[in-house]
This record gives structure tokens, C-alpha cells and sequence, in this order.
């Protein structure tokens, strides 16, 4: 069985209508909806004749309020921006009265049970119509959910940003915003969710709709300009009445998508303009120490393919700037939804990249304090070897060629074989094995051997 996620279509069937063609032909037959049909687009009535005959659909919190605009038009008309109660006003005034009827008698959730799992439909959170979930929800937060749910999938919406993550042995799915994605890519995003035999996989989608259609419909409409420039430039109103910008790295959402984990990494270091030369360099180096090293620090794949990725991120920062550049790029990491992983290997991920320079790992910092006694070892494990991978290639111009090892019980000693004399690598390696050092608890001797 192969279900469709939908949520946030926004009164816009443009997009609509394109997810639709697209999920049937990568054979959905089945359809969810995760609520908020309308706002803000100019298609309300006809989106909810659409969703009406082919999904199976749940009301959201924008819905809601839609239904009841009659009710609250003294208050609103007062305490709400004028674009919001133009918006709420307008999707009212341009529903029939049929399928007004039929938003108000749709649940808030919906329990199915398909192929011996049960699926739980909300549009926030199990808790709450209005709570944003994102990779950057507390872990804790999602074991609450998933001990409220009951469910062994979570399928929500609300927060437009596309998700997939796993807490409590519940699985928590958000498909994006079919009608309003508000990341800088107008692009129309859902979820596949495929089931057999108890195992499900998911699939994230970007889907290239006719967006000028939709604005110049808004347009026709005279809905305020704001909402047109939503549509066309994937913003918030919120964003587009400030001029806001989204942050790097938010052009594709994922958290889990489509793609594979590496190729989101390296997506995000294309669009953060990184240096992808030493990017690969110090991948490179940095995976050969850890195969190296493996008797020492005896970790696994898995792990391996953190420090892998970790080492590809680690200057992405420097899009920000080169001050506390190591910084910047943790915080990207951890933040951009693109990269498809979940929170806690953001966390992790980002961690190891934090400390290519700069201070040692110390319970001070709030990031590292958070992470489990075992993910803290593996983090510092991981940073001492990237560290040395950056400092040995600290003119970024990939001189070493091979590196050599031999593991004494008190001892360390590695030989580079460089094609330079590696001056500045030298240097940046005798400074930046404080973290290796102390981590296993050997001391580190590096020979230099020019070819």
C-alpha cells in the first residue's frame, strides 16, 4: 500500500492538482490529509471539492478559524493584521455553504490501522492543533508525543517543514506544505508513505507547479499583492512583510527526505558555497584516520558515516562569515532541514563539526551538555580526528597523499606522506591534537615525509 501525505494545501489548487498527478504516478491510490485546506489562496472552495472526493481528511487550526469568522468578526477585525483577517475573511465568504458544512464535522485526528500498524493523522502535534514541530524540537518533547499518540506513525503538519523522525519506536512524519512553503522554494512539497508487511518507507517531494497561475489568480481576485508574492517567492507573509530571507541551507527542506543523507550534505555545501576541495580533503584524511584508529576507538559504520559527513559540513559557517565560522556551521547543521537526518544526529553531526577548532568539548556548552554520555564520547572521539584531518590540510591544498599509522600502548605514531613541505599543515596539526591526545589518552607522533 502506498499512501500519499498531504497537509497545508492553503486554498491552492494549482499545487494541488500537481502533487495529485504526481503521487498517482508513483502509484498512490490512497490519499491523507493533514488539515489547514485553506488561506490565503484564491482556490477556496474548489480545494476542498477536490480534497473532499479523494482524501481522507482531518480539520486544521487555520481551518478552524476560518469556521469561525462569523462568530469572532467584531474581535478580529480589531486585534489581527489586516492580511490576516483579509485572509481569514475571504476563504469564509468564498465557501459554499455545503462545504463549510463538511470542514466543521471533520475531526481534529484520525486513528487508521493499515497493515497491522496504526497510524495517528493530527495537524500540529497528538497534543495540540497549533504546536510547530520541527528537527528542532526537543527529543524529550517528541517521547512525550509518542507516549500521548499510542500510534507506531505520527502523520502531522502545521509547521510546513518536511521531517522524519523517530522517538519512543514512534515515527513522526511531516510531508511539508503542498500550497505554502514558506523555506524560499515555491515548489510544492508532500510525502509518499509506503507499507508492506509491517515495513514502511518514506519519500519526500519538491513538485514544480504552475505558481504564476496561482498568484495571478490571487491577483484577479484582489487579494493583497503579499499574498501573490507568498506564492511566487515561497515565503511567510510574515517574511514578506519584513523582507525577511530564509536561512542557508532551507531552499530544499528534507529532515529525512527524498534523497540520500550524503547527497543532502553535500547539496548543502554547494549552497553555502563551501570550499568543496578541502571539503573533500580533510573527508578524505579524516576517514582514513578513523579506519586507522578503529582498534582504538572501536566504533562502526554508522559512526564512520557521521564523521564522514561532519567533515564535508565543517567550514559551511563560513557563509556567515569567518569569525566563529565553526559555529556557524553547528547551528547550520542543526537547523537547516535540508539534511536528511534526524535530531539526533544533527545534534551529534554538528557537534563533531563544532569542534574542528576552537575550544575542547567541556560540559559548559549547552549543545554538548544536552547529548547522552555515550553520544558525548562518540562526539569527542570523532572531533579529535576531524580536527587533525583539518589542521592537515591547513593550506588547503590537499598535500598529503597517504598517511600510514602504528598503534603503540602509550603511543600513536603516524607518518604523512606530503607533495609539498607542508609548512602550515605542520603547524595546524602540533596545535590541534590536544583533543586526540586527550581522548585516548596517548600521545600523538607525526612524522612528515615528502614524495
Amino acid at each position: 500500500m502506498k499512501v500519499a501525505l498531504l497537509s497545508d494545501v492553503h486554498a491552492n489548487l494549482p499545487a494541488l492538482e500537481a502533487v495529485l498527478q504526481h503521487a498517482q504516478d508513483r502509484g498512490c491510490e490512497v490519499f491523507w490529509n493533514a488539515g489547514d485546506c485553506l488561506g490565503y489562496g484564491a482556490f477556496p472552495d474548489e480545494v476542498v471539492g477536490v480534497l473532499r472526493g479523494c482524501a481522507l481528511n482531518i480539520l486544521g487550526n487555520y481551518d478552524r478559524k476560518v469556521l469561525e469568522v462569523r462568530k469572532r468578526r467584531a474581535d478580529w477585525q480589531q486585534s489581527l493584521m489586516p492580511e490576516k483577517w483579509m485572509a481569514f475573511n475571504w476563504a469564509y465568504e468564498n465557501l459554499s455553504k455545503e462545504n463549510r458544512k463538511w470542514l466543521a464535522e471533520l475531526p481534529e485526528q484520525r486513528r487508521v490501522e493499515v497493515e497491522g500498524k496504526t497510524v495517528l493523522i493530527v495537524h500540529a502535534s497528538p497534543l495540540s492543533a497549533n504546536e510547530h514541530l520541527s528537527c528542532g524540537t526537543p527529543r524529550d518533547r517528541f517521547e512525550a508525543l509518542a507516549d500521548a499518540a499510542g500510534a507506531d506513525v505520527v502523520v502531522c503538519g502545521h509547521s510546513h517543514v518536511p521531517f522524519v523522525i523517530r522517538a519512543k519506536g514512534t515515527w513522526f512524519i511531516n510531508p511539508g506544505s503542498v500550497g505554502r512553503p514558506d523555506d524560499g522554494d515555491a515548489r510544492a512539497s508532500y510525502a509518499t508513505l509506503s507499507l508492506r508487511r509491517g515495513v514502511f518507507r518514506v519519500w519526500h517531494y519538491r513538485v514544480d507547479y504552475d505558481v504564476e497561475r496561482a498568484a495571478d489568480e490571487a491577483r484577479r481576485r484582489k487579494l493583497p499583492e503579499s499574498f501573490a508574492q507568498m506564492l511566487l517567492r515561497g515565503l511567510s507573509l510574515k517574511d514578506v512583510l519584513e523582507g525577511d530571507e530564509p536561512v542557508p541551507g532551507s531552499e530544499e527542506p528534507s529532515c529525512g527526505g527524498g534523497e540520500s543523507p550524503l547527497e543532502s550534505v553535500m547539496r548543502l555545501v554547494k549552497i553555502c558555497r563551501d570550499e568543496e576541495d578541502h571539503s573533500h580533503q580533510v573527508e578524505r584524511v579524516a576517514l582514513r584516520l578513523f579506519d586507522l584508529m578503529q582498534p582504538l576507538h572501536g566504533l562502526g559504520e554508522f559512526e564512520r558515516f557521521w564523521l564522514q559527513s561532519a567533515s564535508l559540513l565543517h567550514d559551511i559557517g563560513w557563509v556567515e562569515g569567518g569569525k566563529g565560522h565553526h559555529k556557524s556551521s553547528m547551528r547550520l547543521i542543526q537547523v537547516s532541514p535540508i539534511l536528511a537526518f534526524d535530531r539526533r544526529e544533527r545534534q551529534i553531526i554538528g557537534s563533531i563539526a563544532r569542534y574542528h577548532r576552537g575550544s575542547l568539548p567541556k560540559s559548559s556548552h549547552a549543545h554538548f551538555e544536552t547529548l547522552s554520555e555515550p553520544d558525548r564520547v562518540v562526539v569527542r572521539k570523532l572531533a579529535s580526528l576531524l580536527r587533525l584531518a583539518d589542521g592537515m590540510d591547513a593550506s588547503h591544498g590537499s598535500v598529503v597523499r597517504e598517511i600510514t599509522g602504528r598503534l603503540e600502548p602509550r603511543k600513536v605514531f603516524l607518518e604523512c606522506n606530503v607533495s609539498s613541505p607542508a609548512l602550515w599543515e605542520r603547524v595546524s596539526t602540533d596545535r590541534k591534537k590536544d583533543l586526540f591526545e586527550e581522548t585516548y589518552g596517548r600521545e600523538l607522533k607525526i612524522t612528515w615525509k615528502q614524495a
